[in-house]
C-alpha cells in the first residue's frame, strides 16, 4: 500500500515519477553528485519547470497544492529515485516565508534555493543555543549550525534561534557579515556546510504562534515519507535479488532465514507507512504534532532496519558504490540525523499524546463516544472492578456482559438483519471493539458469534440456523474451536482426527489441542478428516459436535501463567449425527479459511493493548516520582515511548486494512498476517516493560492472586502479580492462531513469490 491519495496526487506522482526515472537515473545522479556546483543542481530547474516544486504550496502562494500531503507525494517520489537535491527544506522554508507575508514566486520557480538551520544537538525542540538579540530596527545572531545540508548552495537561510526565551525564525543571506562557511560532504554524498555567526544582521519573520512547531512537524513529515519510500524500494529490489540470486544452486529466497527477515522489512516498512499517512492526515487538519513526531521515529527505526538488511542480503554487491542499495542506505542515515534522532522524536510524542493514539479516520468519533459511554454507565461494578485490577473474568462475567449487549443491539451486529443482527460494516465492528476493549470490557468470546455463527448462517442448512443460530444470540450455548492437534498447529492440513460415516453418523476418532474454554463449552465446531485417500486440504470436513456426547474427554492444559485456560480434548468412538456436517464433505478447509478471514477485523485486538499501555503509563508516572530522572527511569521511559508509538503504528495499520477490506480489497494477502506478528510483539514489549517498571516485585507471580473477589483491594504484591501475568500468557499469542514464525513464512512468500 501506498499513502492515500487523490486523483491529482496520483497525476502529480505519476508525473515526478516519469520525470525522475529518466533524468534521476542512478549513473547521471552519481555524476551530480561528483561535480561542482552549480551542476550539483542541474535538476533543479527541471523540477521547477514541471511545477513539482510548486505542489507544496497553496494557489494563493502561487502554487497548485499545498497540502501536506502534496509535499509528501512528491517526498515519495524524492526517496524513491535518491533525489538529493533541497526539496523539503524549500518547501517547508517557502511555506514559512509565505506564511510571514513574503511572496515566494522564485522559489516555486526554483530560483531561491532554502537551506533551513535548525538543528544544534540531539533534540530538535530544546532551547536553541543560537541567540538573536534586537538592536533598533535590527536582529543579530550569534552562536553555531552544524552541518546544515545544502547550506553551500542555498541563496537564502532560515536560522532559528532563541530571544528572550522564544524560538523564533530568522531570514539570513549567505553573503551577510559575519557569516562563516565550514563546508563538507554527508554520508549521503550530498553537500553542507557548519555556520558560525558573529553578529550576523538578519531579518525575523513574523509568525503566528506555534508556526514554528508546525513547520517542523511538517518538516518531519516530509523526511518520514521521504525515508518510507527508500526503505520500500529497498524492499522492492532485495525481494526481487533474494528471488534470482542462486546459492548452492537454488534462489536465496528458498531460505527461512533470509524469508523472515525479508517479511520483517516489510513489517516495519508498512508500519511507517501507515504512521506516516496518518500524521499526513492530522497535519492537513490542523493538528498532528505528536504523530509528525512519532511518524519520523518510526521512519528513522524502520529505514535502519531496511537500509542495513538490504545491503546485507544483498552481500558483495550491497557495499559496492555501483549498486544504489548502499546508496539508500547512505541516504536513509542521513535522513535520521536530520531534525533529531527516534530517541528525541518519541519523547516528542509521548509528551504530546495524550490519549489521541486513534485517530479519527473511520468517521465513526459519535459512535466510538457512544461505546464509550456505554461501557462506563452498563458495565456491571464487579465486572469492572475485575478487569481494573486485572482479575481473571469467569464465564459468567462473559455471559453477562454479552447478554447486555445483546439488549443494546450490539452483540451480533456484524451478521445481516436477516439472521439478527445489525448489518455493521468492518469500520463500524472495528470501532467497537477497540472501544469496549480500551474501556476494560470483556472481550466477545469469539468461538460463537464471530466464528462458527457467521459459518452456519453462510454454509448451514435451515435446520442447521434455526437450531443454533438462537442460542449464540443469547449466549445460552457456548462453543469452542477444535482445530489444533498434537503436530498439526499452525499445520492444520496434517490434521489426523478421522470421521468415518457409519448410517447416519459419523464416528470421530482422535484428539484436538489447545482447545480454548473447552471446559466451558456446550459444542465444538471442528475440522476432521473425513477422506484420508485425497489431499491433505481436500480431505477435510467440518462438523458441529455436542460436546456431552459420550467418549468426549476434556482434559485440562494449564499454561505459563498458571491458569486453566485451554485443553486437549480426546474422542474415543463418538458418534456425530451426519445432519451435524456444515456444507458438504471436503469443505471443510474452504469453510475454516472463511471463517479466520471473517475474524481478521479484530486479529490485532488494539483496544485491551490501550487499555495497558494506560495502565503502564500510570505505573511509570508513580515510578518517576519515586525514583527521579534516574538514568534507569530514561530507559524505561524510552521503551515506553516506542511502544506507544509502534501501537499508534498498529492502530494506523488496522484501520487502513479494515478499510480496504471493506471497500472489496482481497483479504487472502499479508495484511492480517502484519497485524498478528505486530500485535502480539507489542503486547510482550508491553508487559516487559511492566515488570522493569516493577523493579523487584517483578519476580512476583501467584496464580490465585488472579481469582480474588472483585471488591479486593489489592497488596502491590497482588498487583504485581497480576501485572506478572500480562507477561507469562504473554508469551502465548504469539503461538497461538498461527506461530509467528508461520505468519513471517505467509508474508516471506507474499513479497518473495
Amino acid at each position: 500500500m501506498t499513502f492515500a491519495q487523490t486523483e491529482t496526487q496520483i497525476m502529480l506522482a505519476d508525473m515526478v515519477g516519469r520525470l525522475l526515472a529518466e533524468r534521476n537515473e542512478f549513473e547521471a545522479r552519481r555524476h551530480r553528485l561528483s561535480a561542482p556546483f552549480p551542476q550539483r543542481m542541474a535538476l533543479w530547474p527541471e523540477l521547477a519547470e514541471q511545477g513539482i516544486l510548486g505542489a507544496a504550496f497553496s494557489e494563493q502562494s502561487g502554487g497548485f497544492g499545498g497540502e501536506m500531503r502534496d509535499l509528501a507525494t512528491v517526498m515519495q517520489a524524492v526517496g524513491r529515485y535518491l533525489v538529493v537535491e533541497p526539496v523539503a527544506a524549500s518547501a517547508i522554508g517557502g511555506w514559512l516565508l509565505a506564511l510571514a507575508g513574503h511572496d515566494i514566486p522564485d522559489v516555486i520557480a526554483g530560483e531561491r534555493v532554502i537551506a533551513i538551520a535548525h538543528d544544534e544537538g540531539l533534540d530538535p525542540f530544546a532551547t536553541r543555543r543560537m541567540t538573536a538579540r534586537q538592536e533598533g530596527d535590527r536582529w543579530l545572531l550569534d552562536g553555531m549550525k552544524p552541518a546544515v545540508r545544502h547550506a553551500d548552495l542555498a541563496t537564502s537561510l532560515l536560522v532559528t534561534a532563541e530571544a528572550a526565551g522564544e524560538t523564533i525564525c530568522l531570514l539570513v543571506a549567505p553573503t551577510a557579515l559575519g557569516l562563516s562557511f565550514d563546508t563538507t560532504r554527508l554520508i549521503d554524498a550530498s553537500s553542507a556546510a557548519t555556520l558560525t555567526f558573529d553578529a550576523v544582521e538578519a531579518t525575523r519573520l513574523e509568525l503566528p504562534p506555534g508556526a514554528i512547531e508546525t513547520a517542523l512537524a511538517r518538516y518531519a513529515c516530509a523526511l518520514a515519507a521521504e525515508a518510507v519510500a527508500i526503505a520500500a524500494t529497498l524492499c522492492e529490489k532485495t525481494f526481487a535479488y533474494l528471488g534470482t540470486r542462486k546459492q548452492f544452486g537454488v534462489p536465496l529466497a528458498t531460505f527461512q532465514a533470509l524469508q523472515h527477515r525479508a517479511a520483517d522489512m516489510k513489517i516495519v516498512t508498512e508500519a511507517a507507512r501507515a504512521l506516516t499517512d496518518r500524521a499526513i492526515a492530522a497535519l492537513d487538519a490542523g493538528e498532528g504534532l505528536a504523530l509528525a513526531s512519532a511518524a519520523k521515529a518510526l521512519a528513522d527505526d524502520a529505514g535502519l532496519r531496511v537500509g542495513h538488511e538490504a545491503v546485507q542480503l544483498h552481500g558483495g554487491m550491497g557495499v559496492s558504490d555501483e549498486l544504489d542499495i548502499s546508496h539508500s542506505m547512505r541516504r536513509l542515515a542521513a535522513i535520521r540525523a536530520t531534525l533529531g534522532n527516534a530517541a528525541s522524536h518519541r519523547r516528542r510524542f509521548a509528551a504530546l499524546s495524550g490519549d489521541a493514539v486513534i485517530a479519527d479516520e473511520d468517521g465513526l468519533g459519535g459512535f466510538r463516544a457512544e461505546v464509550r459511554a456505554f461501557v462506563r454507565e452498563q458495565l456491571p461494578p464487579e465486572i469492572r472492578a475485575k478487569g481494573e485490577k486485572g482479575l481473571e473474568f469467569s464465564k459468567q462475567d462473559f455471559v453477562a456482559w454479552q447478554k447486555l449487549l445483546r439488549d443494546k443491539g450490539w452483540f451480533a451486529a456484524a451478521w445481516p438483519t436477516d439472521f439478527g443482527g445489525q448489518g455493521w460494516d468492518l469500520s463500524r465492528q472495528l470501532a467497537f471493539v477497540q472501544e469496549a476493549g480500551h474501556a476494560g470490557a470483556p472481550m466477545i468470546m469469539p468461538y460463537g458469534v464471530n466464528m462458527v455463527g457467521p459459518v452456519i448462517y453462510t454454509f448451514g442448512s435451515a435446520e442447521q440456523q434455526a437450531r443454533h443460530l438462537p442460542g449464540i444470540l443469547l449466549s445460552d450455548v457456548w462453543w469452542c474451536q477444535g482445530y489444533s492437534e498434537p503436530n498439526a498447529g499452525s499445520d492444520l492440513a496434517s490434521l489426523k482426527t478421522t470421521a468415518v460415516r457409519d448410517g447416519d453418523h459419523y464416528v470421530v476418532n482422535g484428539t484436538k489441542m489447545w482447545t480454548t474454554e473447552a471446559h466451558w463449552a456446550d459444542w465444538m465446531h471442528c475440522l476432521v478428516r473425513t477422506d484420508r485417500e485425497a489431499k491433505p486440504q481436500a480431505g477435510i470436513s467440518f462438523l458441529l459436535i455436542d460436546m456431552t456426547t459420550p467418549g468426549i474427554d476434556v482434559r485440562p492444559i494449564v499454561t505459563i501463567d498458571g491458569q486453566h485456560h485451554t485443553n486437549q480434548v480426546f474422542f474415543d468412538d463418538v458418534r456425530v449425527p451426519v445432519e451435524n456436517l456444515v456444507g458438504h464433505e471436503g469443505q471443510g478447509w474452504a469453510i475454516a479459511k472463511f471463517l479466520l478471514a471473517n475474524e481478521r477485523v479484530s486479529i490485532a485486538d488494539t483496544g485491551p493493548k490501550l487499555k495497558l499501555l494506560d495502565d503502564i503509563k500510570a505505573m511509570f508516572g508513580v515510578l518517576e516520582q519515586s525514583e527521579g530522572a534516574t538514568a534507569q527511569v530514561a530507559l524505561i521511559a524510552d521503551r515506553l515511548a516506542d511502544a506507544e508509538v509502534q501501537l499508534t503504528a498498529l492502530c494506523a495499520m488496522e484501520q487502513d486494512y479494515v478499510r480496504a477490506w471493506q471497500q472489496g480489497a482481497s483479504r487472502d494477502g499479508p495484511e492480517a498476517s502484519f497485524l498478528k506478528v505486530r500485535g502480539t510483539e507489542i503486547l510482550q514489549e508491553l508487559s516487559e516493560i511492566a515488570l522493569a517498571i516493577e523493579g523487584p516485585l517483578g519476580a512476583v507471580h501467584d496464580p490465585a492472586d488472579l481469582h480474588l473477589a472483585p471488591g479486593a483491594t489489592l497488596s502491590p504484591l497482588q498487583r504485581a502479580s497480576a501485572m506478572a501475568h500480562h507477561y507469562l500468557y504473554g508469551r502465548c499469542w504469539s503461538i497461538f492462531g498461527g506461530t509467528n514464525e508461520i505468519q513471517r513464512g505467509l508474508i516471506a512468500r507474499s513479497v518473495l513469490g
